[in-house]
């Protein structure tokens, strides 16, 4: 395993929020940083999908009711002014 030190500048604020916020996690402030790039550059990676394990449909029609297809012309009644009126 190759190591690298960086020294990165943080605002004064953010150094007490990271050693708060450290402290409550038990880590070091470095571990914490440490963390969270590596998590940062997982997410980052092209080749990470990631996989939903969902069944649809989400919401069941039992649940809602049937679910009718939507056409231009229910957009277009819905977008009239009949709708809008206070």
């Amino acid at each position: 395993m190759v190591i690298m030190q960086a020294t990165v500048e943080l605002p004064e604020v953010v150094l007490q929020q990271l050693a708060m916020l450290a402290r409550r996690e038990g880590a070091t402030p470095g571990d914490l940083i440490r963390r969270i790039v590596e998590e940062h550059v997982a997410r980052c990676q092209p080749s990470a999908r990631r996989v939903f394990n969902v069944s649809l449909p989400l919401i069941p029609a039992s649940e809602t009711g049937p679910i009718r297809p939507v056409t231009g012309r229910d957009v277009d009644e819905l977008m009239s002014d009949d709708h809008f009126a206070a």
